[in-house]
Formats: structure tokens, sequence, C-alpha cells
């Protein structure tokens, strides 16, 4: 049995046991069962208090803005792309994202093709003959227009014989290895000669345009760069504009208590916010003030900044003033509860991201030890290498090798990410 099945074999073993332990095992072992028991068994029943009409009433609104709050934070999950463009803080609008989204898909569809059809553009491939033929016999070799090969003997190479010059550009490398090079399409014969002016290897050789590979990578480039890029820089943006939102937040709580002790209404409050505030919090408030002004309420002014902001601070934010509006109470002393909540979540978030570096660090240097330990081998011996991009079996084993290394990343980011 040949390496390649040897290999085929054992990552579909290893595939299908580590589904089965995922989702078989914990069914078959009872752990499954287990978990709803225990769950059954923690489950409290509420205790049933006596309250007055006036508390209950006011339990009731709480709960019922906490759930239309939830509601509307599972309608958004599939947020719509204007929205994640206002997110991101781009003035942009959908049809120009779109635009500019095709334009880098075409782009990177272009490279691979225009490489493709022009010659001398990639990498060499390399073959090493370890026994000869003698007179009289050839073997077929297919090379790619534009592509070029390194053949290694292992005796001296005196002389080549080449039938279509036109075709086939040969030049000489060492005393026992050949770089050749598919000039245009076509047909050649090309021998190889030694010392003795006798024949040790001849090749007919077809060189033909690989179009369907080079197809395959340019849509696979195209869709990461039309598709996956800009989406990428979106979510980058977006994320970088929350820190800086959370960053400015609880100070902007506390100025909002102190104009509220100092008798300042909450929308003058906000005002005073959205003057001095940095971005991109001085936008938000603005917006509030700006909906307030065409005859929205303040609470739901309030809690559709969440619709632009994301984060859970922002939506806390507007739970309080929607349930102060709805409800009434000590506006001052909710809001300073919410900032002392916010202080004590940001210095949560530092706190993991702390006690998490190390494991990041670990990650990061775990997943770039192979390309770094392939880098320097081949600049050390290319020939021993470059087997792993020129030989099928090689190919299959750097395919499999970089699935296995992304699910390997995937799964230790998803361990050293906590969210609270």
């Amino acid at each position: 049995m040949n390496i390649q099945a040897l290999a085929l074999a054992f990552l579909a073993f290893t595939a299908v046991g580590g589904v089965a332990w995922v989702f078989i095992y914990p069914m078959l072992s009872g752990e499954k069962k287990a978990e709803q028991r225990r769950a059954s068994v923690a489950r409290t029943a509420p205790v049933v208090r006596q309250v007055d009409k006036a508390q209950r009433t006011r339990r009731e609104q709480v709960e019922g803005s906490l759930k239309e709050v939830e509601a509307r934070r599972l309608k958004e999950k599939n947020v719509a792309l204007p929205i994640r463009i206002a997110q991101a803080g781009l003035d942009w609008t959908a049809q120009k994202f779109l635009v500019v989204s095709c334009i880098l898909g075409a782009v990177a569809f272009g490279i691979p093709m225009f490489l493709a059809l022009n010659p001398g553009l990639t990498s060499p491939g390399y073959l090493r003959e370890t026994a000869l033929d003698g007179p009289g016999t050839s073997r077929g070799l297919d090379l790619g227009y534009g592509k070029s090969i390194v053949i290694e003997l292992p005796r001296e190479i005196r002389n080549v014989q080449v039938s279509a010059p036109q075709v086939l550009k040969v030049l000489r490398r060492t005393e026992q290895s050949i770089f050749v090079t598919g000039l245009t399409t076509g047909d050649a014969s090309m021998v190889l000669l030694d010392d003795k002016g006798l024949q040790m290897v001849a090749y007919n050789v077809a060189v033909t345009r690989d179009l369907f590979s080079s197809l395959l990578a340019a849509l696979g480039l195209g869709f990461a760069a039309g598709f996956g890029l800009p989406r990428w820089v979106l979510n980058f943006l977006k994320k970088r504009r929350e820190k800086n939102f959370l960053k400015a937040l609880p100070d902007a709580v506390d100025v909002i208590v102190r104009g509220i002790k100092a008798g300042l209404p909450l929308f003058d409050s906000i005002k005073v916010v959205a003057a001095d505030a940095p971005e991109p919090l001085r936008s938000e408030f603005y917006a509030i003030i700006e909906t307030q002004a065409i005859g929205m309420p303040l609470g739901e002014a309030c809690a559709r900044m969440y619709e632009r902001m994301p984060v859970p601070e922002a939506n806390f934010f507007g739970i309080v003033v929607a349930i102060q509006q709805k409800s009434g109470g000590n506006l001052s002393e909710a809001l300073g509860n919410l900032s002392k909540v916010l202080r004590d979540r940001k210095k949560m978030a530092e706190k993991i991201q702390a006690m998490s570096m190390e494991a990041k660090a670990s990650a990061a240097i775990i997943g770039s030890l192979p390309p770094i330990v392939m880098l320097l081998v081949y600049l050390s011996t290319p020939d021993y290498i470059s087997l792993l991009w020129t030989h099928p079996t090689g190919r299959l084993m750097l395919a499999a090798s970089a699935v296995w290394m992304s699910c390997g990343i995937f799964v230790m980011k998803k361990m050293i990410n906590f969210d609270f």
C-alpha cells in the first residue's frame, strides 16, 4: 500500500473518531442524561412573596422592558449591511461598499489568471531521477506553460539535446541538474547525455496551460478578497470603535449623574456629554438628541443606541433609562450603580486579558512554528522541502497539515476567548 493511501486512511480514521467522540460518546456513556438530571435537581422553585399592587406593577414594567430589549436583540442577529457600515463608523452607502468589494474581488481574481497566461512568473518544481534508462527509452513529462522544473540526475550531465527550442528552454543549474522552462504550448523531446555522449534519460515533454488550477485559485482569491476581506475590515473597525466607546462611557455616565444631582434634566445632561465627549461617544449621544428632537421618547431613543453600538454596556444604559421613564425612580442612583457596574466590567475584562495573555502567546508561538520551520528549511535546503509542493503526495500532506493546523488554531482561540 502506498504512502498516499495510508495518509488518506489515517486522516479519515482520525476524523471519524473525532466526530464519534464529540457527538456519539456522550449519548452512549450517559453523560447527557446525567447533565439533564443534575440540571433538573439544581433547578429551584421560585419563592412566592406577597407584594403590594404598586410593587407588582413596577416589577411587571421592568420585566416588560427587559423582554422588549431581548426580543429586539434576537431579531438583530442578522444585521443588514447599511447598519454594519454605520456600526463601523463609516459614512459609506451600501452601493459604494459593494462596488469596492467587487473591485477587490476582480483584482484578486485577475492576478492568478495573469500569472497563468504569462510565462516565467510562477515558481519552479523539482524532479530528482535516481535511476537512468539508457538508450532507446523515453519518459513522459507534463509541464505547465510558463512554469519551470529542475531535473537532477545521479551523474554529470554533459550535453542536452532539444527537438523544439521554441517550446523548451534549458539552462544548466549544476553539473548534475538542469533548469527547464516551458516557453509556449506544444510537444518537444529532450535527451540528456553523459560525458561519453551516451543517453542517460530522454523525455517527451508536453507543455500545456494549467488553466483549471489557476481558475480555482483565482476564484478562491476573488471570493476571499471580494467577500471576506471587506467584511473583516468592517468587523475590525467596529471592534475598534466599540473599544473607544467603552473606554469613555463610564465617565460620560458620571457626568450625567452629576448633572442630574445638580438639578439638570436628563436631556440637558445628555447634551453636555454630546458636547464634550470624545468620538464615537459624541456622535452616539448626538444621535440620541436628534432622535428625541423629532418626537421619539427619550427612553426609546436611548434604547436605540444599542442598534448602532451593539455592546452590553450600551444595552445597560438604554435599559436603565427606559425603565426609569416608564416606572419612575431615582435616576441618579440607578445611573450611579450603572457607572460602577461599567467600571467593574472594564476591570474584569482587563483582568481576563492579563490572565489569558500567556495562553494567547503560547497559541501564537505554536501556530507560527510550522511555517517558520518550513521557511528555514527552504532557505537552507530547498531541494529537500520542495517535494511538499512538487510531488502529489507532498501536496496532499501539505493540504492536510494546513487543515489540521487551522482546526487547532480555531480550538485554541475558542479556549482562550472568554465572554462575560
